[in-house]
């Protein structure tokens, strides 16, 4: 497997595989809640399609999943993910899936971990990300991690209400995420 195990100080990222897919993780990505920000929102999930978006992974593409588990008892909250585009970037996308876990670091500490992992690793320059205007706490996390928002696209995703929403466009560069340092 192309992506390696990254351990920090209470998470764990793990090589997310079909395997990997229980009945929880399903629920999760259905569950409007946790979907509310989450473009598979717009399907019903079922495990044969949950099974072809993890495929779309091992591809031999440059994109990369791990599954977020707690070091503490290897509990499964959540998937992380970067896709590589060009010009040595990629974008992050993060769930935390299991709402016990959130506020509670596991955004933090997962981006931080593929941070390291992009930035070392695999020799990336810029990763970025996007975000509804609305969701508070993702676009805190990315700003308290040192990404800048660099643009916005106004009303150019329906919320979980059915109105438009403003996209948020953050991003990082590798000298930037060394100098938090």
């Amino acid at each position: 497997m192309k992506n390696k195990k990254l351990i920090g100080d209470r998470y764990i990222l793990k090589p997310f595989d079909v395997v990997d897919i229980s009945k929880k993780y399903i629920e999760w990505l259905n569950d409007p809640e946790v979907n509310s920000y989450l473009e598979v929102r717009h399907e019903k999930q079922t495990k044969e399609s949950v099974k072809k978006y993890i495929n779309g992974f091992y591809d031999g593409s440059n994109k990369y999943l791990w599954g977020v588990y707690t070091i503490d008892n290897d509990k499964h909250i959540g998937t992380v993910n970067i896709t590589a585009n060009r010009y040595n970037s990629a974008e992050v996308g993060l769930m935390i899936g299991d709402k016990l876990y959130w506020g509670k670091s596991a955004s933090d500490e997962s981006i931080n971990l593929i941070l390291d992992f992009a930035f070392n690793t695999l020799k990336f320059h810029r990763i970025t990300g996007g975000t509804y205007a609305e969701n508070l706490g993702m676009n805190f996390t990315f700003k308290r991690l040192g990404f800048r928002r660099e643009g916005v696209l106004n009303e150019s995703v329906f919320n979980q209400n059915g109105c438009y929403s403003d996209l948020y466009l953050w991003a990082i560069l590798d000298r930037e995420w060394r100098d938090k340092f």
